[in-house]
């Protein structure tokens, strides 16, 4: 994993060229696979093998942020819960990085498509609603690590001391993609412990951003989470009381070597 989050990039050009049978029966696997992060939570990740379906919606006025022809999308719907958004955020950041490490380019897409809109394409599960797309397919330029991107520095992100062993994995979640480059994360440590918090940069993002960013949360877990795995640690994710002022507690991940 830690090699897909170097190599992981927001890819908004693709191939003209369809997924091979191989590569979406993959997919397909990957998706089984993926483990949420509240399992109580009932979502869905759908396959959309016909982009069109999407990028026929793609009229008016959308963002260069938004609007991204694919051959393929994912769409996650969930029950609104509290959660759910870092819920989606976490387990789709797993299936874009396994995606990454298949050569595959991927996008989040936070508002490509109206709610409404989505419910006359596609079978919504009972008390579910759409909540975000990603888009995928062969990227026009081969997939390899990221050497800079434009990231706050860690000191902007991170307080406590931590010892070096942690390096790659705080690194991991500073290299998180997140909604217009927001990086909302906030980052606390003590010991083996990682509580993870969620810091509005300004009032504007706050308002804009208020769901998108609590997505973000999740992706950041997710490779914070992920690459603690490859690297040997037991990680428990547990939720415990914390007074931050104007951050909002997410969780915390408590680290132990196996």
């Amino acid at each position: 994993m830690i090699q897909a989050i170097n190599s992981r990039k927001s890819i908004r050009n693709y191939k003209d060229k369809k997924m091979s049978v191989e590569h979406l029966q993959k997919i397909k696997t990957i998706i089984n696979d993926a483990k949420p992060l509240f399992d109580n939570i009932p979502m869905e990740v759908l396959l959309i093998e016909d982009g069109e379906k999407i990028t026929d919606t793609f009229k008016g006025l959308i963002s260069k942020y938004t609007k991204v022809k694919a051959p393929h999308y994912l769409a996650f719907t969930s029950e609104i819960k509290e959660g759910h958004l870092e819920n989606i955020g976490f387990i789709g950041e797993e299936i874009v990085l396994k995606l990454t490490d298949l050569g595959i380019g991927t996008c989040w897409l936070g508002s490509a498509i109206k709610q409404d809109l989505f419910k006359t394409i596609f079978n919504v599960k009972d008390k579910q609603s759409y909540i975000i797309l990603v888009a995928f397919g062969y990227p026009v330029s081969q997939l390899k690590p990221v050497v800079n991107r434009k990231r706050f520095d860690k000191s902007k992100l991170v307080t406590g001391a931590y010892e070096n062993q942690y390096e790659t994995i705080i690194q991991s979640l500073v290299d998180a993609p997140s909604a217009i480059n927001s990086q909302p994360w906030k980052l606390s440590i003590n010991n083996n412990k990682f509580d993870l918090y969620l810091e509005n940069r300004n009032i504007l993002t706050k308002k804009m951003l208020k769901d998108t960013n609590r997505i973000d949360m999740g992706i950041g877990l997710s490779h914070l989470y992920n690459s603690a795995i490859e690297l040997g640690y037991n990680v428990e994710l547990k939720q415990s009381c914390h007074d931050v002022g104007n951050s909002l507690y997410i969780t915390s991940a408590i680290l132990n070597k196996s």
